[in-house]
Order: structure tokens, then sequence, then C-alpha cells
């Protein structure tokens, strides 16, 4: 039976798909880095053709970064690399403790505040580094 599309999404959903999403990307991790030799991944596509800064550049370097154990560097390219990975780590951990203890105790839950959270330092991280882009020349 399916569900009506207007029902929020919770923990039932939304746990197994960190997992899955955690494991494809380790996968793809070790397949472009062991796989095919760390080739070099092209620059922001955005930025090379209308020289402004996109929500999201710095993060492949931020996620290399952290995937090589640099979490301040990571923090320094994209802090919504490190809150990602910071707040699922915290998730899945206190969520698999609390599913192994029988649903018993404290543990966090999935809630759209998290989704607004990225929202709000992607676009912080995006105004911020235009600002210094185009009032100081200054390229991060």
């Amino acid at each position: 039976m399916s569900r009506p599309i207007h029902q929020k999404i919770g923990d039932r959903e939304v746990y197994p798909a960190v997992w899955i999403t955690l494991a494809a990307g380790g996968a793809a991790w070790l397949l472009w880095r062991f796989a095919l030799g760390q080739p070099t991944i092209s620059g922001c596509w955005f930025f090379s053709r209308f020289h402004i800064y996109c929500p999201a550049c710095g993060g492949t370097r931020a996620l290399l970064a952290l995937a090589e154990g640099h979490p301040l560097l990571s923090a320094y390219y994209h802090p919504a690399v490190l809150f990602t990975a910071v707040s699922a780590a915290a998730y899945l951990t206190t969520q698999t403790v609390w599913r192994l203890r029988g649903l018993r105790g404290w543990t966090l839950h999935y809630r759209n505040r998290w989704l607004w959270c990225l929202a709000a330092i992607l676009l912080f991280q995006c105004v911020l580094r235009n600002i210094l882009w185009f009032a100081f020349h200054i390229p991060l």
C-alpha cells in the first residue's frame, strides 16, 4: 500500500537511506582512489562559465579533504560537508544504538530542520564567497 505523498518522512525511511548513501559513497571513493588512481576532477562548471561561486563550490575539495582525514581543511573548503558528515555520523550512531537496545533510550530523529540548517550553510557560504570575490578580489 502506498503512502499519501503529503505524509512526513521519518526515521523509518531516512535511516536505511543514509546507510545506503554512505555505502555507495564509500564504494565510489574506493573506486576513484584505488581502481582509477585518483584522476583529476574538473573545476566548477558554474564558476568557469559565469565567474560566480555556486552554493556547492568547494564541496568536492571539502569531501576529499574529509576522506583523507583533514576535517579543518574540509571546513575551510566548504563547511556544509563537515556539517553533513558530523550530523550523519551522530544520527547513525544514536539510531543504531537505539535500535540495538530495542527502541529504548535517547536518539536523534530526522527532522526537516537538519535540511534547513544545511540550506542555510550553503547559502551563507555562497554569499560570503561571492562578497569576498567581488568586493575584495579574494578567491577561495
